[in-house]
């Protein structure tokens, strides 16, 4: 005789094992009952090498990446010898914007 404690186990173990079950064999129930239908044409051509196959359509995932805001290219070796300037940095940069920079103009 088992104990209260025990088939309380039992029947969940029990209930456990029967939605595994269920579970597992879900997938069997979705496939067809009948025979596949097959047309051994399409079998025997799709089987050989030599059979023709349509072209593959080439489109870059690139082809509507936005280009940016500057369409030309500009002249790099310029733009490299303007950022050059700049030996320290961000500091040189932050010195040079204060020197150009116009004072305020007082209000009355």
């Amino acid at each position: 005789m088992l104990s209260p404690r025990s088939r309380q186990r039992f029947m969940c173990f029990a209930g456990a094992r029967l939605g595994l079950a269920i579970f597992i064999s879900a997938p069997a129930l979705a496939q067809p009952t009948g025979p596949v239908p097959t047309v051994s044409a399409h079998t025997l051509q799709a089987s050989d090498a030599a059979s023709p196959v349509p072209p593959l359509e080439y489109r870059s995932v690139f082809a509507d990446f936005p280009r940016g805001v500057e369409q030309g290219g500009g002249n790099w070796k310029a733009a490299n010898k303007a950022v050059g300037q700049f030996q320290r940095g961000h500091i040189d940069l932050l010195n040079w914007e204060k020197a150009r920079a116009t004072p305020p103009k007082e209000q009355p």
